[in-house]
C-alpha cells in the first residue's frame, strides 16, 4: 500500500513540476517569437537604456488577449509589437507594470520574486493573458458640452484615449508608440447631451473639441458599476495675445533685440526653433490666461506694468519669490523667465486682446 502511495505521489510530483517548468516565466519568448528581428532590436534598445542609466532590468514576454480586439491597442510603458511581443526596461523588480486594454480588465505585471536569466541577462516574463469584460462589468458616460455664448454645439466632439497604469522604468516615462488606436468616439447632441456605454473601470484621457474653440483635455477615472458624469463641459473662443520679447543667454536684455508675435491662447510658444519642447504655454480657463513651461527647472518672475524697456537691466539676484506653476497673465505685465533646462533668459511683455 504504501509503495501504491508513493508511485501515485510521484507521479504526482512529475506532473506539477511538467506544468511548472511549462508556465515558468524563463519558458522562451524569443524562441516562440515569429518577427524575432523585431523583439530582439527592442531588447537590444532596452539594454542601451539601463546601460546609460546605469540602473533597471530588460523585461520580455507576450500578451494575448482572450477576446476580440488588436493586441496592439494594449496601452503599457512600452510598444507592443506583432502577435502581443513585446520588450522594455524597468528601473525595478519591486514594482508592477500595467496593461491597459478597452473594453478589458486592467492587469497590472507583477514583477516581484521574478529573476533574470543568467544566459540571457533577460527578466522573461512570459504571456499575459487579459480577459475581457462583460457588458455588466462595463460602465457608461454622460456629459453635457456648451459653448460659452450658447448655440448648436452638435458640431463638438468627445475623444477617449487610455491612459497608463503603473509605469516602471528607469526614466520614469513611457517608449515612443508608432502605433498608435484610434480614439473612442462619443457624439454631442445639439442640445450638448453626450452620452456612451461600455468603458472598462479604469482611467482615460478625456479631449473636447469643436471648430474655432479650444479644446479641454483632462484625466478621467471610471468606476466598477458607476456612470461617469462629467457634468457641463463650456467650450471657450481663443483669446488673442500679443508678446514684445527678448531673448539673451543671461541678463542684462540688449533692446536691439525686440521681438514681437501674435498668437492664439492654446499655443506652445517657442521663441526660438532650436528646442523640441517648448518656453510656454498659454492656456485660457474661464476667460483667464494661465502660463505653464513644458521642462523644469523653469523660473517666472511678474516685474509689474510698464514699458519693457524699463526691465532690461533687472538682476535676478534681487528679485522677490518666484510665480508658482500656471500662473494667471495680466495683461500689460511685463514678466522674466528663466527658462533653465533650454539654457536662457526671456524677457516679455504681454497684451490681452
Amino acid at each position: 500500500m504504501k509503495k501504491i502511495v508513493f508511485a501515485v505521489m510521484s507521479v504526482i510530483a512529475l506532473v506539477v513540476v511538467a506544468i511548472i517548468i511549462i508556465n515558468r516565466p524563463n519558458g522562451g519568448t524569443i524562441e516562440q517569437c515569429t518577427h524575432r528581428e523585431e523583439l530582439e532590436a527592442k531588447i537590444a534598445k532596452a539594454r542601451k537604456t539601463i546601460q546609460n542609466r546605469n540602473i533597471g532590468h530588460v523585461i520580455v514576454g507576450r500578451v494575448v488577449l482572450d477576446g476580440e480586439g488588436n493586441v496592439r491597442d494594449v496601452h503599457a510603458q512600452m510598444e507592443i509589437l506583432s502577435e502581443g511581443y513585446f520588450a522594455g526596461p524597468t528601473k525595478d523588480l519591486d514594482r508592477p507594470v500595467g496593461f491597459r486594454m478597452h473594453q478589458y480588465a486592467l492587469y497590472d505585471l507583477q514583477l516581484k520574486g521574478m529573476v533574470k536569466d543568467d544566459e540571457t541577462d533577460l527578466v522573461d516574463v512570459g504571456t499575459i493573458h487579459m480577459k475581457p469584460l462583460s457588458t455588466d462589468e462595463l460602465v457608461d458616460l454622460k456629459a453635457q458640452v456648451k459653448f460659452e455664448e450658447g448655440g448648436d454645439v452638435s458640431q463638438a466632439k468627445i475623444e477617449l484615449s487610455l491612459r497608463n497604469g503603473p509605469v516602471n522604468t528607469p526614466s520614469n516615462g513611457t517608449e515612443p508608440r508608432r502605433y498608435w488606436p484610434d480614439p473612442i468616439k462619443i457624439p454631442v447632441r445639439k442640445d450638448g447631451l453626450a452620452q456612451a456605454n461600455g468603458f472598462s473601470p479604469i482611467e482615460y484621457w478625456c479631449s473636447v473639441t469643436a471648430p474655432g474653440y479650444l479644446k479641454k483635455g483632462f484625466a478621467i477615472e471610471f468606476k466598477p458599476g458607476e456612470t461617469l458624469d462629467l457634468g457641463t463641459i463650456t467650450l471657450e473662443e481663443p483669446k488673442q495675445i500679443e508678446l514684445a520679447y527678448i531673448v539673451s543667454k543671461e541678463p542684462p536684455f540688449s533692446p536691439g533685440n525686440l521681438k514681437t508675435v501674435r498668437i492664439p491662447t492654446g499655443t506652445r510658444w517657442k521663441t526660438v526653433d532650436d528646442i523640441y519642447g517648448w518656453d510656454l504655454e498659454f492656456k485660457q480657463e474661464k476667460g483667464a490666461v494661465l502660463m505653464e513651461y513644458s521642462y523644469a527647472p523653469c523660473y517666472l518672475w511678474d516685474l509689474g506694468d510698464g514699458d519693457i524697456d524699463e526691465y532690461v537691466n533687472t538682476d535676478a539676484s534681487s528679485l522677490g519669490q518666484k510665480l508658482r506653476h500656471a500662473p494667471k497673465a495680466i495683461n500689460e505685465h511685463v514678466y522674466l523667465v528663466h527658462q533653465k533646462h533650454w539654457e536662457r533668459w526671456i524677457l516679455f511683455k504681454i497684451s490681452i486682446k
